[in-house]
Parts: C-alpha cells; sequence; structure tokens
C-alpha cells in the first residue's frame, strides 16, 4: 500500500511542479519577429597599393645565414623552387659569388608565385665608412627579366646612426670598454688617437672615465646587424685632466683635433702596436737574452702575441721587405726629414705590400711573430734620423704642429659644439662602471 503524503509534503510538491512548469515557459517562449533587427549588407572598397618591386604574383623574404648553409638550403628556407637560378650561380662569374655565404648575414630575395627568384640581393663585404674604395659598400643582385638571369653588383641602401657611451675605469681602459658593450673597433681607434699622448696600459688608472660618441652603419634592408664604424668625439679623463678630440673633415680629407682646434696628428705614434707593453728600452748597454754579452739595444721591444698587427709609426714608403739575418723578418719605411723606421721579428707582411708602396700612419704593415735571433714573440721597433739611432720614445709625442685656418673655424665650432651637447646629455644618465 503506498505511502500517504503528509499535507506538508503535497504543498511542496505542488510548489516545485509549478516552479518547474515556469523556468521551462521562460525558456522556449518564442520571440517577436519585431524584437530582431533587419539584416543589413555592407559592401566597401579597400584600396591596396603594391611596391615598385613587387606584385600580386610576387612576395619579398629575407632569411638568415646559417652555419653550414648552402645556396641551396637557403632558397629552401626562402620558400623557392627554382633549379634554373642554381645552375646560373654555378656558371656566371659574378654569380657565382652567391656560393660563399658567410654565417650571420642575410640574404633578401623576391618570389613568385611559382616560387622562382625574380631578385636575389646579397653583400659578402663588411660595411665600410669610407666609400672611396670601387668595391666598397657593394652587394651582388641577381636579377630575372625577360626570362633572363643577370648579375650585378650594387650600392647597398645604408642607414647611417650614432651610438653614446660613457664608461668608468675600474680596472683597465680595455676591460671597462668590453663590459660595457663598446664594439672592439671603437676600443681600437681610441688607443690609436689618444696613445701619442697618454700610455693607456699604464697611465689610465681607477676612476677615470670616457666618453665616446661613434657611428653605426647597417644595410637598410637586411637582417645584419649595424656595424661600428668611426669615433666622431671622444673626452678620456685620466688623473682629472680632459683629453679630447673631434673627427672633422676639410678638402676632401679628415682627421682628429683636439676641441682646440689642434691637430692631434703626431709625426710618430708612441707605439707602433695596438696592445702591448715594453718589454727593453732604448740603452746603450744590455744583456743580450741570446748572444749573452753586454751590447747596445738601438731600438724598443714591445711584447705582444703572436699575430698583432704592427701600424706604420708615420706616413712613409715602403724601403725594404724582406729577411735580414737577426731580425729576421723585417719592414723598414723612409720618412721625411732623413728619417726611418725599422720593425722587426715579425710572423708576416700585410698583402700587397712591397718597395715603393706609400702608407699612411697607422697603416697595418705585417703581424708580431718570433722570426730571426727571438726567444718570444714581441716586435723590436727603431727609429733612424740621418743614419742614426734615436730612442723612438724621445720624439714619439711630437706633435704634427696644423691649426685650422680661419675658412673651417666656423665649421669646426659648430661640430664641437655639437659634440660637447651630447658630452652634457651623457652627464645626466648614470655613468656605467665595470670591473
Amino acid at each position: 500500500m503506498p505511502a500517504r503524503l503528509s499535507l506538508r509534503q503535497v504543498a511542496l510538491l505542488v510548489a516545485l511542479v509549478g516552479g518547474l512548469g515556469a523556468v521551462t515557459a521562460f525558456g522556449v517562449a518564442p520571440i517577436a519577429d519585431s524584437a530582431v533587427p533587419p539584416a543589413v549588407t555592407i559592401t566597401e572598397s579597400i584600396a591596396v597599393s603594391l611596391s615598385a618591386s613587387e606584385s600580386a604574383d610576387s612576395f619579398l623574404q629575407s632569411e638568415l645565414i646559417r652555419r653550414g648553409d648552402t645556396l641551396s638550403s637557403v632558397l629552401v628556407r626562402l620558400g623557392a623552387n627554382d633549379p634554373e637560378f642554381l645552375r646560373f650561380a654555378a656558371l656566371d662569374p659574378l654569380a657565382r659569388k652567391a656560393l660563399t655565404l658567410r654565417p650571420g648575414r642575410s640574404v633578401r630575395a623576391e618570389l613568385d608565385s611559382l616560387g622562382r627568384v625574380l631578385k636575389f640581393a646579397y653583400r659578402g663585404t663588411g660595411l665600410e665608412d669610407d666609400t672611396s674604395a670601387a668595391d666598397a659598400n657593394k652587394r651582388l643582385v641577381i636579377r630575372r627579366s625577360n626570362d633572363q638571369l643577370v648579375a650585378a653588383e650594387e650600392a647597398a641602401p645604408i642607414e647611417r646612426s650614432t651610438e653614446m657611451r660613457q664608461v668608468e675605469v675600474r680596472s683597465s681602459l680595455f676591460a671597462a670598454t668590453d663590459a660595457a658593450g663598446v664594439p672592439e673597433s671603437v676600443a681600437i681607434q681610441i688607443s690609436e688617437i689618444f696613445g701619442g699622448d697618454i700610455d693607456l696600459q699604464r697611465d689610465v688608472r681607477r676612476g677615470d672615465r670616457l666618453r665616446v660618441v661613434y657611428e653605426l652603419l647597417r644595410e637598410s634592408d637586411s637582417f645584419d646587424s649595424a656595424v661600428a664604424t668611426r669615433v666622431l668625439a671622444a673626452e678620456l679623463v685620466v688623473k682629472g685632466k680632459s683629453h679630447q678630440a673631434v673627427w672633422f673633415e676639410r678638402k676632401g680629407r679628415g682627421e682628429y683635433y683636439g676641441f682646440d682646434g689642434k691637430s692631434l696628428k703626431k709625426a710618430y705614434l708612441l707605439n707602433p702596436l695596438e696592445f702591448s707593453r715594453i718589454t727593453s728600452g732604448f740603452t746603450e748597454e744590455r744583456m743580450h737574452p741570446i748572444m749573452r754579452d753586454w751590447r747596445a739595444h738601438k731600438g724598443v721591444d714591445f711584447a705582444a702575441p703572436i699575430g698583432t698587427r704592427v701600424r706604420s709609426a708615420a706616413d712613409g714608403v715602403v724601403e725594404f721587405i724582406g729577411k735580414q739575418r737577426g731580425y729576421g723578418n723585417v719592414v723598414i719605411l723612409k720618412h721625411a726629414k732623413e728619417q726611418s723606421t725599422l720593425y722587426a721579428h715579425l710572423q708576416d707582411f700585410a698583402d700587397g705590400l712591397k718597395i715603393g708602396s706609400k702608407v699612411d700612419q697607422g697603416d697595418i704593415i705585417g703581424t708580431v711573430g718570433m722570426s730571426g735571433w727571438s726567444t718570444g714573440p714581441h716586435l723590436h721597433y727603431e727609429l733612424r734620423v740621418a743614419g742614426e739611432h734615436v730612442d723612438p720614445m724621445s720624439v714619439a709625442v711630437m706633435p704634427d704642429v696644423r691649426t685650422l685656418d680661419a675658412t673651417d673655424r666656423g665649421n669646426f665650432s659648430a661640430s664641437i659644439a655639437q659634440f660637447r651637447h651630447r658630452f652634457a646629455l651623457l652627464n645626466t644618465v648614470r655613468t656605467a662602471a665595470f670591473q
């Protein structure tokens, strides 16, 4: 016999069923047609513009070159399918440069809808600020025109910018610039600019400061990183004394001047090596390390690793290049006023250097070695005046005295004002200090 419900239970059950009915009715109740907004179709024309180098049937691609890449593998990543292009690159003398790809560089290509290469651009050489050379900042460009592939070398589109850095020395200048991210090429230029007045190895101490503005170049339509080129201005404060330099061009040639307008070019570089230390100075009596007897040392020895680049101490002409007994590999340069310099124990000579070659101060003439009578890698450096040996360190700091004329003073003053302003801005930025 079914259980009988109490009056309270019957009331609750009726309420529950009523509630469910209300919910169901709410969920399925129809919406009046008048409440639905009418559908409206909107048609709008959109203009699409294509660049001169692009069409509706082509697209541009860029790709970074990886270690071990071949032209074929790069083309695959670009999305190209063009056996004809590969054959052309293998056979054409100029296009063959595309077969020698350098990791870290990039290529840029325009492809059609079939995967054929319409245009291919690649720069295999580094960027240079000096564009006087015929091949400076050129890149290989291969184009398809009327179903024919043609290779040519064209000027790469270049973007120029500047970068400013301020560094406080904690141990050495070169350690500080390296830790601060200043490019090595900039640090080398700093040593060349101030090396005639300061021994950067000995004189620069903790707390000294460097402020520098330098130029950056990059190929505007590539993935290649920017390259630091010329130092435009620099200030090195050593023991509280400020040494300043600015690059200024006049009459088609540029060089560094102090902020006072005097040329910083010296008669001779203080140091013909970029990074070195003196191990034996000019003296009338020294124990010879090999002969083991006392004799004069008519030059200066600079210790440096094998392969360190050796620079011409002054403008001159190659008078001798070759081997000379105990000197090993030697270069002798003839300078003005019956002066000459000798560079001995070299590992090798600069490419193309021969008797009669003209060199400018700072040009690379060879690399440090230990040829001839040498107990270790170093450069033996001599200076002769009218055939007589002279201590190179006694004349290296002699200035090549030249000042700006009145015509150039106005432009120079404007340039100096610009860099003074930039250095002032650096003073408002927290100095980068490194160990």
